[in-house]
């Protein structure tokens, strides 16, 4: 089966509108963090000659943190999400599990109070996949300038359209750092298998439906995901 490959622009102009301030000039600041980030695609390259992954993809940061109506914090820098269905043999049984990592700048918009975050020691609970959207909920480390500032953090990756990337960080374990009215927002630069994975997410849905019954809460929730 070909693998197709997946690639979208910058924000359109009409999502850009609809934030506030514009979070590009962080973009192109931030050259330091695809060095950072080279190891990890470069590990990604060598896993899929050994690892059962089927769907990678990798994007920006591009957000504008909001509350109250007012921009508190912008945002931007570069994610990575792996997917894996790993098979065992002798049961006959197959499990969704999925890695994911960034790297990205906050800074005030009056320029003040610029700082680093990273993303890492991901572990999924469950992978979701429902029509065109991609839902990974688990736990990860959130490091900042000076290591592991917030650990065991959940989080809820929410790939929406195959294009959008919506990122949930818990409120309550990061003294509200992240909070905002929106989620953090990235699109995608590039992926692989997304198309591929449409075949199987009826059956992806109900294996994990029948081992988490909570699963269906989740997938309900992407409905109030509106943007």
């Amino acid at each position: 089966m070909p693998i197709n490959f997946v690639k979208s622009d910058y924000f359109s102009s009409s999502f850009m509108k609809s934030h506030q301030v514009s979070a590009q000039e962080i973009i192109n600041s931030t050259d330091d963090l695809s060095t950072q980030f080279n190891p990890i695609l470069i590990d990604n390259s060598t896993k899929q000659q050994n690892e059962p992954i089927i769907v990678t993809a990798f994007g920006h940061f591009a957000n504008n943190q909001i509350k109250s109506g007012v921009v508190t914090w912008i945002q931007g820098g570069l994610w990575n999400l792996d997917i894996k269905n790993i098979e065992n043999k002798t049961l006959d049984t197959s499990n969704m599990t999925a890695d994911f990592k960034a790297n990205f700048t906050m800074i005030k918009p009056d320029g003040s109070l610029i700082h680093n975050h990273k993303i890492d020691n991901f572990k999924s609970d469950n992978v979701i996949f429902a029509g065109n959207d991609v839902v990974v909920v688990g736990t990860s480390d959130i490091l900042s300038d000076n290591g592991i500032e917030f650990a065991q953090v959940p989080i809820t990756i929410h790939l929406m359209g195959k294009n959008v990337l919506g990122l949930m960080i818990d409120v309550n374990k990061t003294g509200g750092h992240f909070s905002g009215d929106n989620e953090m927002f990235g699109t995608l630069i590039s992926g692989v298998g997304l198309d591929e994975s449409d075949s199987n997410n009826t059956n992806t849905i109900s294996s994990l439906t029948e081992a988490k019954p909570n699963n269906s809460s989740i997938v309900n929730s992407m409905a109030q995901m509106t943007h």
